[in-house]
């Protein structure tokens, strides 16, 4: 359920995964096109989505991500904040005389907290308008940082356990 960003006190991540696990991650065509080579996304209904092996996200390892910096998703970044350009009164965000509409995603994450918007809610959703409309690339106060693609790979090339399409792999 979204619920317009002014009803929303406050919101962290605390890397519980359930994101990963319960939200069906969409992709912009870009995004689709860098990570079409792992085999991990699907088309349906002319749109791209993650494709999940076991009703996991095949990039999460442990509760974290390994898809960051460019590799992750939008979608991803923005969690569990949607941006629009059309939407009610109450999800009004105003940024550099444009006016977005930005909502919060309560079903999934459980670290929602319903209220008047605190200072800092009001930098998360600035700062979900900013990647949204990609001049924000690196993330400051959205979403927890993971392991890293790079980190992945050596744990697996170096004979740890690591997730590998949602199997495990020694």
């Amino acid at each position: 359920m979204l619920v317009p960003w002014r009803k929303v006190h406050s919101w962290h991540c605390v890397a519980c995964g359930r994101c990963c696990r319960e939200y069906r991650v969409p992709l912009r065509f870009y995004e689709y096109l860098k990570l079409r080579g792992t085999g991990f996304v699907e088309e349906r209904a002319g749109k791209f989505y993650i494709r999940k092996i076991g009703g996991i996200c095949p990039f999460q390892h442990g509760n974290l991500c390994v898809l960051q910096g460019e590799l992750k998703p939008t979608a991803c970044k923005l969690y569990p904040f949607n941006v629009r350009r059309k939407g009610d009164e109450l999800a009004e965000f105003e940024y550099e005389g444009e006016v977005f509409y930005v909502y919060v995603d309560v079903s999934t994450c459980p670290n929602v907290v319903l209220g008047k918007p605190s200072f800092m809610m009001r930098k998360l959703v600035e700062e979900a308008v900013q990647i949204y409309l990609g001049e924000k690339r690196s993330i400051d106060y959205i979403t927890a940082r993971g392991v890293g693609y790079e980190g992945f790979v050596k744990q697996k090339r170096y004979g740890k356990t690591a997730r590998v399409g949602g199997a495990r792999n020694e």
